[in-house]
């Protein structure tokens, strides 16, 4: 059987957000498992070098944004491959969102054109990093790459459209692009003082640190939730993978869990934790939500390796020993 990863060894490769959560735990494994000459590319608003730790002095690092064309496009010859996960976070989609639009949309587009008007005969990928919130509030579960998108949030249009011109240019012009949908991922590395971090990086910092898990509504609310590693590895054979070229592909486990159930596994872990019921908000009230992973499973051979008890485990000990 192919290794397909391998072809992805001592190759060069550019990421943008490469310090946010994917992004860092993204470059780490590019670096450690791959070999890979890294160029990482992310301006610092809800991040800090500081999370690759040893890992900056292993890679460029350009503290600039997605949309400084001047000094970031220079910085695309040579590269083998591209990761694009440089976004506007979704809880601040909602109060910026002319910022939502060039920073998820508006830099794909650039990134796009500029390829196709200069082109990089070393590419072999440009992999944009989409999101399972295009869905909105379907019924259809678990849902699937070609079921109708439903967007309920600047985050989702902007995140969409973004998407839309990889697979444009795909097809118009011919550029190696693929997608990924990624599903409320979680792991080590979500900084819980990132305003941002979801659900589970919050319940995990404040049961480590005494305070009440916040639960909105009546928690019985699903997602589902994705170890890093598992969006990690997906993402990376998306870019290598033949029969990822010009496709999108959903980054999940299938399997819907409840904030109930969440908070439970943790209370498991840590007793003596409180549980606070808050009301619920506005952006993201969605109230079930679980992919379809056959399309990545049967024309890629992913699979996530981390069920929600693993990941919580994982993430719980990672907590530890950093806080």
């Amino acid at each position: 059987m192919t290794n397909h990863y391998e072809r992805i060894k001592n190759k060069k490769v550019l990421v943008t957000g490469g310090l946010g959560f994917v992004g860092h735990n993204l470059v780490k494994t590019l670096v450690d498992d791959y070999n890979c000459t890294l160029i990482v590319v992310d301006n610092c608003a809800n991040s800090n070098p500081a999370i690759l730790g040893s890992h900056i002095d292993k890679v460029a690092f350009s503290q600039i944004s997605v949309l400084d064309t001047d000094k970031l496009f220079p910085l695309l010859a040579d590269v083998n491959y591209i990761f694009h996960l440089a976004c506007k976070q979704i809880s601040a989609s909602g109060t910026e969102p002319l910022d939502d639009l060039k920073v998820n949309a508006e830099s794909t587009l650039l990134l796009l054109d500029y390829i196709k008007n200069n082109p990089l005969p070393a590419l072999e990928r440009f992999v944009y990093a989409s999101s399972c919130s295009v869905y909105g509030s379907s019924t259809i579960l678990p849902i699937s790459e070609n079921d109708p998108t439903i967007v309920l949030s600047n985050y989702a249009a902007t995140k969409l459209l973004g998407e839309n011109y990889t697979m444009i240019y795909n097809r118009s012009n011919d550029i190696p692009t693929s997608s990924v949908r990624y599903s409320n991922v979680f792991g080590y590395g979500q900084s819980p003082r990132n305003p941002y971090c979801g659900v589970l990086g919050k319940f995990v910092h404040n049961a480590l640190t005494g305070l009440p898990l916040c639960v909105i509504g009546d928690g019985e609310q699903t997602r589902d939730y994705t170890f890093v590693s598992d969006a990690v590895n997906a993402t990376i054979l998306a870019a290598v993978h033949p029969k990822a070229l010009g496709e999108v592909f959903n980054v999940g486990t299938g399997i819907e869990t409840s904030v109930n159930r969440l908070a439970e596994i943790i209370k498991e872990s840590v007793p003596g934790i409180s549980i606070e019921h808050l009301p619920e908000r506005d952006i993201d009230n969605i109230r079930r939500r679980s992919t379809n992973i056959e399309k990545i499973h049967q024309q890629l051979g992913w699979s996530p390796l981390i069920n929600i008890k693993q990941g919580i485990d994982e993430t719980l000990k990672w907590y530890k020993n950093t806080l």
